[in-house]
């Protein structure tokens, strides 16, 4: 396959010298704004999601994790374009039909699984240690989501942040699932 090369100005513009960024409506605002803050974090979940995906290309649930942070890009644009800006609602918008959708995965996932009666200590394998590293993300995400919403009374992306809610849920019924076939593995080749 031959190597795609993207020009050095295309991706070093320098406008982000200053420590400032623009929103997707060309709106500069400083690099420690709240916006910035749940951007970071959403693109942080995604590339840990995309750790766990290329860990293993034989995953049940690979599909499902590509779905994940196609719907965190979905999330960000929501979060980068102000409510106010005719492009908004011209967006894929996060809606309760995708809450509904990952509540019904997950409600799969955890049905083929022993639900832990206590704590679990992250770690009991490499997969599932991800997994909870995206959890515990998500959570952050969630926390930075709502700082924003309520900081600026941006109900619109109340959805974004149930969503988020949701699925860290998932993210831990992932990480039992991860767990339990791990053991599962161990106990057929001892």
């Amino acid at each position: 396959m031959p190597s795609r090369k993207i020009p050095f100005d295309r991706i070093t513009t320098r406008a982000g010298d200053e420590g400032y960024s623009t929103l997707y409506n060309g709106e500069r605002r400083s690099k420690d704004d709240l916006v910035f803050q749940v951007l970071g974090d959403l693109d942080e979940l995604s590339s840990f999601l995309g750790w766990v995906k290329a860990e293993d290309k034989n995953l049940p649930f690979l599909q499902d994790l590509e779905t994940l942070q196609l719907n965190l890009f979905r999330i960000g644009a929501e979060v980068a374009t102000p409510p106010t800006d005719p492009r908004f609602h011209s967006l894929d918008l996060v809606t309760d039909q995708d809450i509904t959708i990952l509540e019904a995965i997950e409600k799969k996932v955890l049905e083929s699984i022993e639900a832990p009666e206590t704590f679990v200590l992250p770690g009991g394998c490499s997969r599932s240690a991800k997994l909870d590293i995206c959890r515990t993300i998500c959570r952050r995400t969630e926390r930075s989501l709502v700082a924003l919403i309520r900081s600026r009374g941006l109900q619109e992306l109340a959805p974004c942040q149930r969503y988020l809610n949701r699925l860290s849920d998932y993210l831990y019924v992932l990480a039992r699932y991860a767990d339990q076939r791990w053991e599962e593995e161990r106990g057929e080749k001892s």
